[in-house]
């Protein structure tokens, strides 16, 4: 039984809706007012770009065309790095209802800009462009001009100094009409989802290759052929295994030939100063140790990085951590059935495409302060599945690791479980995740197309957290989190996600919303929902919603979907199933006219959230059945 509120508490709970509402009117925009001029892009609310990518084009100087575009229905401006992101976003479907038309657009005129097409393909310029209006300005496409995420559409105010640069460097000029129907080829979070099944073949690809290292034949054993495993190493011909019987080895190893290293039943212990095992070759497997005696040293001294790239610092001081086993420029590394306890890391890739880790134990410490990451990725794809990682700061780190896998692992009690920094189109899946201090899977520095699938985070203080664009979020589990999931992420397809028991189920906090949020199952959390600034965030798609326990229908319809719209952010919405008098303040004509003002009227859309076709059950049931079980059985003892 809900529990009544007060007459008093009614009229506050009103009050609070009318305020919010008239609020929110005061920025609404002025659509008849005179034509916007640009704006400095560093104050637009920028879209379309990785942080990779833009760290590259500044280490570089590479200059990549922008728009600007102003909205009828939105109150920032937009800023779109890249021409082919700003017209697939103006021609999206839906993109106009959501925000408004474009009250004016304007790109990056490189015309009077000493503009070339270097020697290494990228676009650069003397001088910063000024801005031109989108539909007085001749395009060049189809250049052998390139921007870091690929070809690069360059934008002139004059047709002479476009035909100039078609000269020199190639394409073709097109006005604007003709580039709205260009095709550009981004990633969708559609395409995505279908990438998810190829991404594990992908992988299973990887793993088979890598098992190929545990079939060599024994060419060498340690203490009948060789004193020392480094020895025996040094001794072995390449393409063999080298057999390590049982027993506890002091010393470290270098491998520096295509060889298999095994040891079911041996301990390998570096004496707790520096790596264990250092790969230096292509086509190494270790297998079968407990691995002790690791250094401490988390990071490496980043002022002796000793390249120019613009994330040097960064590899040299994480890249550089003591561990276990480390490979570095090395490919087809194979790591597995290993056992590691580690004051610093567990395995460390740098630049090992190909690389494999599985069925491996790392032990990090208590605190996850003291220690560092149980595997980390860096400047290649690898695989991490089976495994499981407790204590420690990340169980997982990747940087710029593209392609990634990370499946299947488990994760407990450390900063984050899986940690993407400058990291697109992995795919972390299937993963058991409990008592992360964080999170237990987050995504950072606006990468793209990403798929986390099938996951499991519990008792931690977030779920997943999601930024970049393009990215496919679904099927995950989230119990009892602080805030299980955020859209700080940019089109993006959030879908079959059950967030279960958690303080906040969702945080809707880009400026920007532009992703899809349908057929997930929010159920019995504090709340559901909030929202940051921005326009009103539609949870619905295709005519489905998502399912809200406690959303109400008071029409007393049936069916798939509810007939009244439902608001996780709204006053009286959100309280739907803490109290009755909640539902009886909903049907108030007063409010109900403050809710259909609200989903029409422009200024009344901040920091909102509406599903227009809420669920009637779940979604996800056999998930929801399943997750009420073990909520009864777990209060039960």
């Amino acid at each position: 039984m809900r529990p009544a509120l007060t007459t008093v508490q009614i009229f506050a709970l009103l009050a609070v809706v009318v305020g919010t509402l008239v609020f929110a009117a005061s920025f609404a925009v002025d659509t008849t007012s005179a034509r916007p001029e640009p704006v400095s892009f560093d104050n637009t609310v920028q879209r379309g770009i990785t942080m990779a990518d833009e760290q590259i084009a500044r280490n570089r100087s590479i200059s990549v065309p922008r728009a600007q575009v102003f909205y009828s229905q939105y109150r920032y401006v937009v800023g779109y790095v890249g021409i082919d992101q700003a017209v697939t976003s103006l021609t999206e479907p839906g993109h106009e209802q959501q925000f408004g038309y474009p009250l004016a657009v304007y790109v990056s005129d490189y015309s009077d800009r000493p503009v070339r097409c270097s020697d290494d393909g990228y676009l650069r310029t003397a001088a910063p462009p000024d801005w031109v209006e989108a539909n007085q300005a001749h395009y060049v496409v189809d250049s052998s001009a390139r921007v870091p995420s690929g070809e690069a559409v360059v934008p002139f105010a004059d047709r002479d100094d476009a035909a100039a640069f078609a000269e020199t460097c190639g394409g073709r000029i097109i006005d604007w009409d003709t580039l709205k129907t260009r095709s550009f080829d981004l990633e969708q979070a559609g395409a995505v989802r279908k990438q998810v099944g190829p991404r594990r073949t992908d992988a299973d690809a990887t793993v088979q290759a890598a098992r190929e290292h545990r079939d060599r034949p024994v060419s060498v054993e340690v203490g009948t052929d060789a004193p020392t495993i480094q020895a025996a190493v040094d001794a072995a011909p390449p393409n063999t295994t080298v057999a390590v019987p049982a027993g506890t080895y002091d010393e470290q190893v270098t491998i520096d030939k295509p060889l298999t290293l095994s040891g079911p039943g041996a301990t390998l212990d570096g004496g707790g100063n520096g790596t264990v095992v250092t790969v230096t070759s292509d086509g190494v497997g270790v297998t079968g140790f407990d691995i002790v005696g690791v250094g401490n040293a988390t990071v490496g001294d980043p002022t002796k990085a000793n390249d120019s790239a613009w994330d040097a610092t960064v590899t040299t001081a994480y890249g550089n951590s003591d561990a276990a086993v480390t490979g570095r420029n090395v490919s087809g590394l194979y790591v597995a059935n290993v056992s590691v306890e580690t004051p610093a890391s567990g395995v460390v890739l740098r630049r090992t495409p190909g690389a494999v880790v599985e069925n491996v134990t790392v032990n990090g410490t208590t605190d996850w302060q003291d220690g560092f990451m149980g595997v980390i990725g860096m400047h290649g794809p690898i695989v991490v599945q089976d495994s499981v990682f407790n204590g420690g700061r990340d169980s997982v780190y990747l940087h710029r690791a593209d392609g990634t896998a990370v499946r299947n692992n488990t994760f407990r009690d450390n900063r984050f479980g899986v940690h993407l920094m400058y990291t697109s189109r992995s795919l972390v899946a299937d993963n058991v995740a409990r008592g992360q201090e964080y999170a237990g899977v987050v995504v950072m520095t606006n990468p793209v197309a990403n798929a986390i699938v099938g996951n499991d985070v519990r008792h931690s203080g977030s779920g997943v957290m999601m930024a970049g664009s393009r990215s496919y979020i679904a099927h995950n589990v989230v119990v009892d989190t602080d805030q299980a999931m955020s859209t700080n992420a940019d089109r993006s397809l959030y879908e079959h996600n059950v967030l279960y028991g958690n303080d906040i189920g969702v945080r809707a906090s880009t400026v920007v919303p532009s992703n899809i949020v349908t057929e997930n199952d929010f159920i019995a959390n504090d709340r559901h929902a909030v929202s940051g600034p921005g326009p009103l965030r539609v949870y619905t798609h295709d005519g489905r919603g998502n399912y809200w326990s406690g959303a109400y229908d008071l029409t007393g319809g049936s069916g798939p979907v509810l007939a009244q719209s439902y608001s996780p952010t709204d006053s009286v919405d959100r309280r739907l199933d803490q109290t009755n008098a909640a539902i009886v303040l909903r049907s108030a004509p007063s409010v109900r006219g403050l809710r259909a003002l609200r989903g029409t009227t422009p200024g009344f859309r901040r920091g909102s959230i509406v599903d227009r076709a809420p669920l009637t059950g779940p979604a996800n049931p056999e998930t929801v059945e399943r997750l009420g079980n073990e909520t009864s059985m777990e209060g039960a003892t």
